[in-house]
């Protein structure tokens, strides 16, 4: 019987641990940054309190950030208190190019991941099932592999100019922000 199209929950979870296999070889570090601003009347808006934490620590500790809400709109309670999270990699900061480009590089190397483990699940069945199977002569094979060779050829020459970028934001920092990043 032949699998339907619809993707199933496994695939799903699957799918999720290729990228956090994927996100733990580039090192990425999930850190969260919490503000909290209140209206000042004229339009603008005022940062009242900060967090940066990593992002284990504010799944764990949501109440906190609740609690520090709550007390803020008691404290202030003719301003419109707001909480805004913006979630982030350590070693990049808050730049949006850099964070774009290294969740691409991530969505990258999951796809590899997974195209490598189905060409060994059609390998693995072809031999199980197919008496006249050779991996030599297999023309959809070959033409599978050569695809999964340039991908992780872009994905080899994605990491070093993501290495670049990285090197290059960490220069252009001032001193006394390197030690934190």
């Amino acid at each position: 019987m032949e699998k339907s199209k619809q993707e199933n929950c496994d695939d799903l979870y699957e799918l999720a641990r290729d990228y956090a296999r994927a996100e733990a070889e580039l090192g990425v570090q999930h850190w969260v940054f919490i503000e909290f601003t209140k209206n000042t009347g004229d339009g603008s808006s005022e940062r009242i309190f900060s967090y940066d934490l990593p992002r284990e620590v504010y799944e764990r500790r949501r109440w906190v950030i609740r609690w520090r809400e709550a007390a803020l709109v008691c404290r202030f309670p003719r301003a419109n208190v707001s909480r805004f999270c913006s979630y982030y990699d350590r070693r990049l900061g808050n730049d949006v190019r850099l964070t774009d480009d290294l969740r691409r590089l991530v969505a990258a190397k999951a796809q590899v991941t997974r195209a490598r483990r189905k060409l060994e699940e059609y390998v693995a069945w072809n031999r199980a099932n197919n008496l006249f199977f050779d991996e030599d002569t297999d023309e959809e094979l070959a033409r599978f592999r050569t695809k999964l060779v340039r991908k992780i050829a872009g994905v080899e020459a994605a990491e070093e100019r993501m290495r670049r970028k990285i090197e290059e934001y960490e220069n252009t920092l001032p001193a006394a922000q390197k030690g934190v990043v």
